[in-house]
């Protein structure tokens, strides 16, 4: 699978005989195969897996805060203009 393919679902039989749905793809160069009893449970599962995969290609991730927008834009050019400083954004 090339690496920068998405994540996939596929149906799979496993040697018990049992059916399972399975994820598979590519993770920081390395090979991911998950398998999960339903459907569901697997389409969860390569959803974070890509999410995972496009903040590493971007660097740019998603996380619960309670700045508003307004504060997260003032943080964000603050700590820009903090990149090369030896102190912190708390000093």
């Amino acid at each position: 699978m090339d690496q920068a393919a998405q994540f996939v679902i596929s149906e799979f039989t496993n040697p018990s005989g049992e059916i399972v749905f399975r994820v598979t793809g590519w993770l920081d160069g390395k090979r991911i195969r998950k398998n999960f009893p339903t459907r569901a449970e697997a389409s969860a599962e390569r959803q974070a897996l890509e999410i995972q995969r496009l903040q590493a290609e971007t660097g740019i991730r998603t996380t619960a805060t309670r700045l508003t927008d307004a504060q997260l834009h003032e943080a964000e050019a603050a700590f820009r203009r903090l990149a090369d400083a030896p102190k912190s954004l708390s000093f």
